[in-house]
C-alpha cells in the first residue's frame, strides 16, 4: 500500500511506510519526492492520506530526513508518528499483524 504526504495542498512525496513500531505508533520509510519536494521543507503542516482510499490518517508528528548530500544519491526518508492506537490498527494493520505474529510459539 502507498501512502502520501501533503503539505499546503501539494503532494510532496510518496511512501510504502514498509517499516514500522507497532508498540510506540511509530511507522516509516523511504520516501520518494515529487517535483513540490524541497530539502529541508517544514512538515508542520505536513499530512498523511492513504493513497487507496485518500482517507487522512491523523498523525502526531511527519519527520522528514534527507540523507542524498551524505550518501551522493537520493535518500529521503520518513517517520511518521501515528496518533492512536486504533489509528495505526486502522490503516497499518499488516503492520501489528506482523508484529504479533512473532510472539506466536509454534506447538
Amino acid at each position: 500500500m502507498k501512502y502520501k504526504i501533503i503539505n499546503k495542498d501539494q503532494i510532496i512525496g510518496m511512501s510504502e511506510l514498509e517499516k514500522s513500531d507497532p508498540p510506540m505508533g511509530f511507522v516509516f520509510g523511504e520516501l520518494v519526492p515529487t517535483p513540490f519536494y524541497k530539502p529541508n521543507i517544514s512538515t508542520v503542516s505536513c499530512k498523511l492520506y492513504c493513497s487507496d482510499t485518500h482517507e487522512e490518517i491523523l498523525c502526531k508528528s511527519i519527520m522528514i530526513e534527507d540523507h542524498s548530500d551524505k550518501f551522493g544519491e537520493q535518500y529521503i526518508e520518513v517517520t511518521v508518528l501515528v496518533e492512536s492506537a486504533e489509528e495505526f490498527e486502522k490503516f497499518f494493520k499488516h503492520h501489528l499483524d506482523a508484529y504479533e505474529e512473532q510472539f506466536i510459539s509454534e506447538e
